[in-house]
């Protein structure tokens, strides 16, 4: 028997992904041009928010995401420990405690009674991340976010175009939100990511 590899993503990309790109090239604007622009203005109508900013990366966007609530130093936010390490990672990057969480075994997401009970003291947020497409459950988490008046930033680097169990798009709460372009998402641009808020402050 030989092994067989399979692969974690293939971007599935066509004629019209290569026009785009052509496009882009033969404008002589590989960055900031109006391509992005459109691209922001897309997103931002697409998910119904008031503001999408682009960035290099999922990472990116996390990390301004987190600047943006004015979390630092002495704060802790509860996360799932099942995701990429940026998840955390951005958190760090401020000074900010990750608390991991138990995950619910069906959805692999975080469990919002495990998230409830590893909030303390020094909580300011949660950050659940949309794993492998599936949405958190985010009318649990911003009903426990609401009632101890935490803010709350959503992962969606694995979850563009995703609708929650009460038929919402994913990022279209107003929450910050964090969605990445890489070769192994749903939406490939090569790299980059994108911040979608409903507050363009």
């Amino acid at each position: 028997m030989t092994a067989q590899q399979i692969p974690l993503a293939r971007p599935d990309l066509g004629s019209r992904e290569e026009e785009l790109v052509l496009e882009v090239l033969r404008s002589g604007r590989l960055s900031l041009g109006p391509m992005l622009e459109r691209f922001e203005r897309g997103l931002a109508a697409e998910l119904g928010v008031e503001d999408v900013v682009a960035v290099s990366s999922g990472t990116a966007a996390l990390h301004l995401a987190v600047r943006a609530m004015g979390w630092g130093r002495g704060d802790e936010v509860v996360t799932s420990p099942f995701s990429f390490v940026a998840s955390a990672n951005c958190l760090l990057y401020e000074d900010v405690t990750p608390v991991f969480c138990d995950i619910d075994p069906d959805t692999l997401n975080l469990d919002p009674d495990a998230a409830s009970a590893a909030c303390g003291e020094r909580t300011v947020g949660l950050l659940p991340v949309h794993l492998f497409g599936y949405p958190a459950d985010l009318a649990a988490i911003e009903a426990l976010t609401g009632s101890r008046g935490l803010g709350v930033v959503e992962d969606a680097c694995e979850a563009i175009g995703g609708v929650d169990g009460e038929g919402v798009k994913i990022g279209a709460r107003g929450n910050p939100t964090a969605f990445a372009f890489y070769p192994n998402k749903q939406l490939v641009t090569g790299e980059g990511g994108a911040l979608a808020s409903g507050d363009p402050a």
